[in-house]
């Protein structure tokens, strides 16, 4: 378990105290050489980024928040830079695919929860727009990383560890492009008059805002991101194999820690 946040359009540097969310993950590893090891990982955590804690005067200007409950499997492999039967304290790094889902949030100008993605803030699905489609709320990421684990005897260890997500979509926060906010007359045109207060927010400071809607919205050219720190404890499981030492054709696992 540990914290989670993300950088995107709405946090573009060191998070906020409450841009931070909780992250907890489950898994499992199967060793396929003394130092190397097939991983599994199953992650509930959150992102989440508000412009009112923004250090620029323009992106505070800008007033546009969410949140989003991220619910992530990706498949591993992990290499420890030490042996373990020699040392209790083993660097190592890890990576591989996975897929994940998210769902952003806000909440409007009334108070109520509101989720993003099926009103097309941006234009999407509207005929005015052709080029901007719904994007996917299930997505392909690679994640990679680093940790430190301690073994703290044979079969229990205790590591801490950053992971970093390479994500493939700019939506993670429902904020992208950069042609500027869509006019609120092309909202009403289409029966979505009320979209337009989640597209353009400047209002909710001050009523008599204005701004041109050529301003851009946010930036495609990065895709959007989000990390986690953890600390994890795992239980070794022995003897998988009738009784025996358990291994893969690539080597044995295992046997017991040397000592002296």
């Amino acid at each position: 378990m540990g914290t989670s946040a993300y950088l995107g359009d709405l946090v573009q540097g060191a998070p906020a105290f409450k841009e931070i969310s909780p992250a907890f993950s489950i898994g499992a590893s199967y060793d396929l050489q003394q130092q190397i090891r097939a991983r599994l990982n199953i992650s509930f955590l959150g992102v989440q980024g508000d412009d009112k804690y923004s250090s620029r005067a323009d992106l505070r200007y800008r007033n546009l928040n969410f949140k989003s409950s991220v619910f992530e499997v990706s498949a591993m492999g992990e290499y420890d830079f030490l042996d373990r039967e020699v040392y209790n304290i083993v660097p190592y790094v890890f990576g591989g695919p996975g897929f994940f889902h998210f769902n952003p949030y806000t909440t409007d100008r009334n108070g109520n929860k509101v989720y993003l993605q099926p009103l097309g803030t941006e234009g999407q699905g509207l005929p005015d727009f052709p080029d901007r489609k719904p994007y996917s709320l299930t997505q392909f990421n690679i994640s990679f990383g680093i940790g430190l684990r301690y073994e703290i005897s044979e079969n229990l260890s205790i590591a801490g560890e950053f992971c970093y997500r390479k994500l493939f979509t700019d939506y993670l926060d429902d904020v992208s492009s950069d042609d500027g906010f869509v006019d609120p007359a092309i909202f009403a045109a289409n029966g979505k008059a009320s979209v337009s207060q989640l597209n353009f927010r400047s209002d909710e400071l001050n009523p008599n805002n204005k701004i041109s809607y050529n301003l851009p919205r946010g930036n495609p050219s990065n895709a959007d991101v989000y990390y986690s720190f953890q600390i994890s404890v795992s239980y070794r499981l022995e003897n998988l194999f009738l009784g025996r030492e358990y291994g893969s054709p690539f080597g044995k696992a295992r046997t017991g820690r040397r000592q002296y």
